[in-house]
């Protein structure tokens, strides 16, 4: 083998090399975006159960009774 072939394939696998970080460089970036995306979400839906949360607590202290029992209308 001559020296220039084996420049040329070494430049050849340097390429092949470049282009494979290259494509790693954008699925990263894709990947960041995307638990960017979900940590957002995660935050606004955790936020959201806490007012869930708290609505049905102030449901319950609300209801006076206090009791999980039925209570039957007067009538009965």
């Amino acid at each position: 083998m001559s020296n220039k072939s084996i420049t040329d394939e070494l430049l050849s696998e340097i390429e092949n090399l470049q282009v494979k970080v290259a494509y790693q460089e954008d699925t990263i970036e894709q990947l960041n975006k995307i638990v960017t995306e979900h940590q957002s979400q995660l935050q606004h839906l955790q936020s959201f159960s806490h007012k869930v949360i708290e609505k049905l607590q102030s449901i319950e202290t609300n209801d006076g009774s206090g009791s999980d029992e039925i209570e039957l209308p007067p009538h009965y």
